[in-house]
């Protein structure tokens, strides 16, 4: 396999090596030669600016065609806050199983039967997020806790 790395600086070496030969052997060629590079690079030049150019035109006019959607989508987005009873769409209210807000509480049950007059606790789970909030909830199976601990929420 030919490494490029290798061969590269020597072809570079030997291509301005042979332009300086010509420098010294024919000046009037070189001079034309250097002339005729010189005015190539300035074409690629102009070329990468009016490319550039038209880019930042397109993007102008795709973003100016878009603006009044933007302007709608904002106007509707505000107003329907002011409505009563608008569904909780927020992605924490979706991360917590649709609650609105952290369970304040653990879930107690009583048992029936028994001669112990204070209600006995269920075994719970409890989800602490990133943030430091936390939830103690009734006991969560493996699957769910494997669900949490993909979302990078830790569970106790």
């Amino acid at each position: 396999m030919v490494v490029w790395s290798k061969i590269l600086p020597i072809a570079a070496l030997g291509v301005g090596l042979m332009f300086v030969a010509n420098a010294f052997t024919r000046p009037a060629a070189a001079t034309s030669t250097a002339r005729a590079l010189t005015e190539q690079i300035n074409v690629l030049g102009r070329a990468g600016t009016n490319i550039r150019d038209f880019g930042v035109g397109i993007g102008g006019g795709v973003a100016g065609l878009m603006q009044p959607l933007w302007e709608v989508s904002n106007l509707v987005e505000r107003f329907s806050s002011l409505s009563s009873g608008a569904a909780n769409v927020s992605p924490v209210s979706q991360e917590l199983g649709g609650y609105a807000s952290f369970p304040t509480s653990p879930t107690y049950t009583t048992s029936s039967g028994t001669d112990s007059p204070s209600p006995t606790s269920s075994p719970t789970s409890t989800i602490s997020w990133s943030s430091g909030q936390t939830a103690t909830v009734p006991s969560l199976s493996a699957a769910a806790k494997s669900f949490y601990s993909k979302l990078g929420v830790g569970v106790s």
